[in-house]
């Protein structure tokens, strides 16, 4: 538990570095203390491509974010993506040998362990094995067998490997920045848990993390997380598509692409203009807004039917009936939820943190009743979808905490509650 039993998780984007901290209460439940957030100049596509700019944006978003919360924080849950985490799922059998054949938690900790046993490469590591089902005796749908008899425990594990040098690589860089790794967590887990409903999960829904150089693709049936992947496809890429076929700096690409760009081109006018300055030129000249967004359009188009592919071949194809939920920076592109709803032919709803507690106090840091109020980071910026994997680390890490003081109880355990019963409701 880091000082005045604060929490902090830290979201390593290609755009931006984000740390969020937040205080637990006496329950355990996490209020948000304080935000920071850095120009991520050292990561690519979710991998650390320059080990000193990632440490220095690192060390920047942690400082800002410590600074709010009126504390020092020493250590932190990092968000893990990139094309190289793999996900598969697992079974673990264990026989149940007592005389009264009930089963005990270190049965249950046995068959997890089980699970686990699989052959992967040498270069790779397991992030995650989190139990979605158990079986007892052949009875399939079991979630919780602890007190419950049977002879044949199993349960079905979905397993989250990563890249072994990716994830050195991450930790160095949390070292050279004077913190200390707590945990690695799969990143589209941990945004689930800060955007997702109960209903959603139960009744099958994708989830779609848009963030600048990659985008996070996970699925959830019956209440838990059955397949996540990474798309090498993210917000950037739109801005560079503009970028080139305008013959615009960067930085006008991505002033176009948010003032005026649009997912779907047909519901901008036809004769809409918006003024462009091309590289070369003195003076802005009207180019047709429709043809901006077609430029968008395209790209979108092209992520939202990878992310189709990948669902129509996993396990989800023809469950997700709740639809997709969009979330991280690029979600919030006009026309992405009707572009992604008309690709996906389904339901597509924007996404933002929900259902976890912050401070209430605003502007400056005021003295009242002999203690100091900070300001609040409740803004526009928090509830925003490009803060879900930051506020969701968070949320995590509280059920990690929460776990220790209670005397050590499994954790593989504690995050299966999680997520069955701690993601908010509608």
């Amino acid at each position: 538990m880091l000082d005045n039993e604060v929490v902090a998780g830290l979201d390593l984007g290609s755009t931006k570095v984000c740390c969020v901290a937040a205080k637990l209460d006496d329950g355990g439940e996490p209020t948000i203390v304080g935000i920071g957030v850095s120009p991520s100049r050292g990561i690519r596509r979710g991998v650390v491509t320059d080990i000193d700019a990632t440490s220095r944006a690192i060390e920047d978003a942690v400082s800002k974010a410590s600074s709010q919360a009126g504390c020092e924080i020493l250590s932190v849950y990092v968000g893990v993506s990139g094309e190289h985490v793999q996900c598969m799922n697992s079974r673990g059998v264990a026989a149940i040998t007592r005389a009264d054949q009930e089963i005990t938690a270190e049965d249950r900790d046995r068959v997890l362990d089980q699970s686990k046993v699989i052959l992967i490469p040498n270069e790779r590591t397991i992030l995650h094995a989190i139990p979605r089902v158990y079986s007892i005796d052949g009875q399939e749908g079991i979630r919780q067998p602890v007190g419950m008899c049977g002879s044949r425990l199993e349960v079905e594990t979905h397993i989250v490997t990563g890249a072994r040098t990716f994830l050195l690589n991450v930790d160095k860089c949390v070292a050279r920045a004077q913190l200390r790794l707590d945990q690695m967590v799969l990143a589209s887990l941990a945004t689930g848990g800060a955007i997702l409903t109960r209903e959603e999960r139960e009744l099958g829904v994708g989830l779609l993390d848009i963030g600048g150089g990659c985008t996070d693709v996970a699925a959830f049936t019956d209440g838990e997380i059955c397949h996540a992947s990474v798309k090498p496809v993210g917000a950037n890429h739109v801005t560079n598509d503009i970028a080139q076929v305008l013959k615009v700096t960067a930085q006008d690409a991505e002033r176009l692409k948010l003032e005026h760009g649009n997912a779907v081109a047909s519901l901008v006018g036809a004769n809409d203009a918006v003024p462009v300055k091309q590289i070369g030129w003195t003076e802005a000249r009207p180019l047709r807004q429709r043809a901006l967004c077609e430029i968008i359009e395209a790209r979108m188009q092209e992520l939202f039917a990878l992310v189709k592919k990948e669902f129509d071949q996993s396990e989800a194809r023809g469950r997700l009936t709740a639809g997709v939920v969009l979330t991280g920076g690029g979600a919030e592109l006009a026309g992405a939820v009707q572009c992604a709803g008309d690709v996906l032919n389904m339901p597509v709803r924007l996404g933002g943190p929900r259902g976890i507690g912050r401070l209430a106090s605003s502007g400056g840091s005021q003295q009242t009743g002999g203690s100091v109020s900070r300001p609040s980071p409740a803004g526009p910026e928090f509830d925003s979808p490009a803060y879900a994997a930051a506020v969701g680390l968070v949320r995590w890490a509280a059920v990690q905490e929460a776990a220790a003081e209670a005397g050590g109880a499994p954790v593989l355990q504690a995050i299966k509650d999680w997520l069955g019963s701690l993601w908010p409701r509608r």
